[in-house]
């Protein structure tokens, strides 16, 4: 695989924690949905890694990003 984006000291800005956590269940859902759909088992820290990646390419501002990161890990 190549490098992972996960970044396990993400700390959460409280500020932007139920924006984050409301993308966070968005990405779950829609990972889930693709997983069903394909017939696929995924463990949980591939469904880290899967969510680290969306975040980075959805270009968030880096406060956000961060806070994402941060929600990601407490899964």
């Amino acid at each position: 695989m190549g490098n992972s984006v996960l970044k396990p000291n993400a700390k959460i800005s409280p500020e932007r924690e139920s924006e984050a956590l409301a993308i966070r269940n968005n990405l779950i859902i829609e990972l889930l949905v693709s997983v069903l759909d394909e017939k696929l088992v995924i463990e949980r820290h591939i469904l880290r890694e899967r969510l680290a990646n969306l975040i980075e390419l959805a270009k968030y501002d880096e406060e956000l990003t961060e806070t994402l990161h941060g929600v990601i890990n407490k899964l």
